[in-house]
């Protein structure tokens, strides 16, 4: 690896680091920069857009959003919220397997938002430090990119790594991503199992239960979808989508 290599790499990690700091539209803005220069003062070519990938990336978004449209995401947050609700003595290893697996089955980590209030509800009404569950639920949200079918990584994964003379499918990844994945988050969830004191042990946490108004803020009310009614067409909607999703998948 020359010098010029080295600056190449340099700007890249650069682009990303400063794009994330900002976030939003910042990363691509900024990432945009990093390539001008790679391009007008290293003189590297620009690549051809990823067009399948892109074509993968707008078919399983657009299947997802008619699936929220219809409803058919409140029944999903329905059920994993039932599984937490019936053990939530071991929310910490179930909220992150429910994380995973929505994202798995959806493509997108987005799909979590409504779940995560619930996971913290179940937690704080059982007395659970809140972070013990959320922690690890957040990252598998994200983890479980790795693990779909449909994601945009796995599809980008595939698209290269056929490209460059590696025959790969999407079956074939997620049968190694999918059983490393559920391994290191059961691991996560172990280690955050105790992390940080029992919240009837806090001193902090006590305190701020004095205030009357924090308390009936943390236990008055909780957040729940189970109180509301799902129809038929939502159900439907989602086998139509996982029916959908395992025929792209095996073809």
């Amino acid at each position: 690896m020359d010098i010029v290599m080295i600056l190449e790499l340099l700007i890249v990690l650069g682009a990303l680091y400063v794009g994330s700091r900002y976030g939003s539209l910042a990363l691509g803005a900024i990432s945009g920069i990093g390539l001008a220069l790679l391009v007008l003062c290293f003189g590297l070519k620009p690549g051809n857009p990823p067009t399948d990938v892109i074509y993968i990336i707008i078919a399983a978004v657009t299947c997802a959003g008619m699936m929220q449209a219809s409803g058919g995401m409140d029944w999903l947050i329905q059920l994993a919220e039932k599984l937490l609700r019936k053990h939530p003595n071991h929310i910490t290893f179930f909220a992150p397997l429910c994380t995973f697996f929505l994202t798995v089955l959806v493509g997108t980590g987005h799909v979590v938002y409504t779940l995560m209030p619930i996971i913290c509800d179940i937690a704080l009404k059982k007395g659970i430090r809140p972070e013990r569950p959320c922690g690890v639920a957040s990252i598998a949200s994200q983890v479980g990119i790795t693990c779909s079918p449909i994601a945009a990584a796995v599809a980008s994964f595939v698209v290269i790594s056929n490209a460059n003379g590696f025959d790969v499918n999407n079956l074939q990844v997620i049968g190694v991503t999918i059983p490393a994945c559920v391994c290191g988050l059961m691991a996560a969830a172990a280690l955050s199992y105790k992390r940080g004191l029992d919240l009837d042990k806090d001193p902090k946490f006590q305190e701020r239960l004095k205030d009357p108004k924090t308390k009936e803020y943390m236990y008055g009310d909780s957040a729940t979808l189970l109180d509301k009614k799902i129809s038929k067409e939502a159900k439907r909607a989602v086998y139509i989508f996982v029916g959908a999703l395992a025929l792209i998948v095996m073809y």
